[in-house]
């Protein structure tokens, strides 16, 4: 009796993370070409605007290890996210 061993692949988080990315920058051209017919749904691009921001500071820490803009993300990302909520949602 033949048994045949099957290699599972294991996907390390480095690319999930530019999945992530990859995906929430399609949403994003999509949101922004919606909004250019009616403003109905700006707060959902605000919140994938910052949702890129955060993706982006972990994909730089994990995947290129350059730390030095990785504030200026999590800061943008928090404003972004902040004023939305403050604009839409109170």
């Amino acid at each position: 009796m033949k048994t045949k061993v099957v290699e599972l692949k294991e996907y390390s988080s480095d690319d999930v993370g530019l999945l992530i990315q990859v995906v929430l920058t399609e949403l994003m051209i999509i949101f922004a070409i919606i909004n250019l017919i009616s403003d109905a749904l700006m707060p959902a691009f605000y919140v994938i605007v910052s949702m890129i921001m955060f993706t982006m500071a972990y994909n730089n820490i994990k995947i290129y290890k350059k730390r030095y803009m990785t504030p200026i993300y999590v800061i943008v990302g928090l404003f972004v996210l902040i004023t939305t909520i403050v604009e839409y949602v109170l």
